[in-house]
């Protein structure tokens, strides 16, 4: 899930075809836990890193590593504590120096099972039916900015989570004004009270606006965004009707 963009990627394709190769893939999975169904080992990366506090509404500073067993003997962390010379046969040395390491709060990843179970609760088909809303979310919601803004969508609809992008044709002005936040971003959250990234790319002439879908969300909220970006960027289908 690359989050400039947000568009999803053929990662266990990837993975494959690079493991032909004799090449290890380290995925930095930062979006996808909770918005797209996620089995690591059918992957089959090296390694993998996701965050929690994301789809998954976890609190800040709940992620997991993980490692593929064939390769946990040669992976320690930075800090290692009482894991280091634990004399518990249990669990794999693996385990048992990355479980504790030194002075840390684990109140996070403690409550990672109970958002899971919660966010799951929240409509009677669970998981699958909450990334599926969110998905359509995300779909209704780019349809809406691009209509409004006159501007095509830039990939399939397969290739979208709960993440969508439009990318807007203006130029990129300086953003060293704004402490490094695009001005239009800025602009965003000044005037309209609206919190959305706008991202440089590929390079600082052009602009992606991302949408995030989650289930609180809704569909009047994209049309306020739209109407925001109209009026900013003075591009609308009403005025590409008119030229």
């Amino acid at each position: 899930m690359v989050s400039q963009t947000g568009l999803i990627f053929p990662i266990k394709q990837l993975v494959g075809e690079l493991a032909n190769r004799g090449v290890d893939v380290l995925v930095d999975g930062a979006h996808a836990p909770g918005m797209v169904a996620l089995n690591l080992e059918e992957i089959g990366a090296a390694y993998y890193t996701g965050n929690c506090h994301k789809w998954l509404c976890a609190p800040k500073g709940a992620a997991f590593l993980y490692v593929r067993r064939d390769k946990q003997d040669s992976i320690r962390p930075t800090t290692i504590s009482h894991g280091a010379n634990s004399p518990r046969a249990d669990k794999s040395r693996f385990q048992l120096e990355f479980d504790w390491m030194g002075t840390v709060d684990p109140s996070p990843y403690l409550c990672v099972p109970v958002a899971i179970d919660f966010m799951g609760s929240l409509l009677s088909g669970g998981w699958p039916e909450l990334m599926a809303k969110n998905h359509d979310l995300a779909l209704a919601g780019r349809q809406i900015l691009a209509d409004k803004l006159d501007l095509p969508l830039p990939c399939p609809d397969e290739m979208v989570g709960s993440m969508a992008v439009i990318p807007l044709a203006d130029e990129q002005p300086d953003a060293a004004a704004t402490g490094g936040i695009p001005p239009l971003q800025e602009v965003l959250w000044q005037i309209f009270k609206i919190e959305v990234p706008v991202i440089p790319w590929p390079d600082s002439s052009k602009r992606l606006v991302r949408i995030s879908a989650q289930f609180y969300n809704t569909l009047p909220q994209y049309e306020y965004l739209a109407k925001a970006l109209a009026e900013l960027t003075g591009n609308s289908a009403g005025d590409s009707q008119k030229t």
